[in-house]
């Protein structure tokens, strides 16, 4: 508990010294979608309706999973280059621990930004949306997938240190699959999409949003499998990179 609450202070007190940099990540993220949104308006009859929900769901979504990985791999590669990383390792909690609480609060902070990102896009388009009480559970269920992503994201950063070019690539192939509407392709496409982390709650959240007619069991169990897959999947590649840099001392080469 000590750790999460260090980890918390340690994010607001960046948030008060450093304002500028939130606000200007936070203006450039919506301006993002806007140059989606009236790039779509100048090619065609615009972006509207039930697209123009799927479009702002889906980036949504986005925002919050590239905040959270790019935070998280930041803050690691930060604090390792700082040799904190290392201070921690000796702290009397297992680095899994560690590695969770991290994963916790960058989710939190990139909840709020994701929200806030939300209310922008929804005044800017004018265009507001009515969110259903059954979108709880697919969102729920993605921030617990995000935790699964952040283990493996820190994984590739003790291994590799430096895996900046990587993210770049990761952050706009997956806006592109978060934006792809699987739910409207062929049973099999449905069922390979959920192999691709958070990919069934968006499709979830999409139809609860546009009031389609869908099956509930299959998103249901989709999505708690996606969750699970990436958890699992998070944490064992953790293991073997904490492994591999307890083992061969590579913990400070940077």
């Amino acid at each position: 508990m000590t750790s999460l609450k260090a980890e918390f202070w340690r994010e607001i007190w960046i948030y008060k010294r450093y304002p500028m940099e939130q606000i200007t990540n936070l203006f450039l993220v919506v301006l993002i979608f806007m140059a989606i949104f009236w790039g779509g308006s100048l090619v065609g009859s615009g972006i509207v309706g039930s697209s123009l929900n799927s479009l702002v769901v889906g980036y949504t979504l986005w925002t919050l999973i590239q905040n959270t990985i790019s935070e998280m791999a930041q803050t690691v590669v930060s604090q390792a280059e700082s040799g904190i990383v290392e201070q921690q390792y000796l702290m009397p909690i297992s680095s899994k621990r560690l590695f969770f609480n991290k994963s916790i609060v960058n989710i939190v902070f990139s909840l709020i930004q994701s929200i806030l990102v939300l209310i922008a896009v929804m005044w800017l388009t004018n265009h507001w949306i009515k969110l259903p009480l059954i979108v709880v559970i697919p969102f729920i269920l993605s921030l617990m997938t995000t935790i699964g992503l952040g283990y493996l994201m820190s994984s590739l950063v003790l291994r590799f240190k430096r895996v900046g070019s990587i993210l770049i690539i990761f952050q706009y192939v997956y806006l592109a699959v978060l934006l792809t509407d699987f739910e409207n392709y062929s049973i099999i496409i449905k069922i390979l999409s959920c192999l691709l982390p958070i990919s069934p709650m968006v499709s979830w959240i999409r139809l609860a949003i546009n009031s389609h007619v869908y099956n509930l069991n299959f998103y249901l169990v989709g999505s708690i499998f996606n969750t699970i897959l990436w958890l699992i999947i998070g944490v064992i590649i953790f293991n073997l990179a904490d492994k591999y840099v307890k083992k061969n001392g590579t913990l400070a080469q940077y």
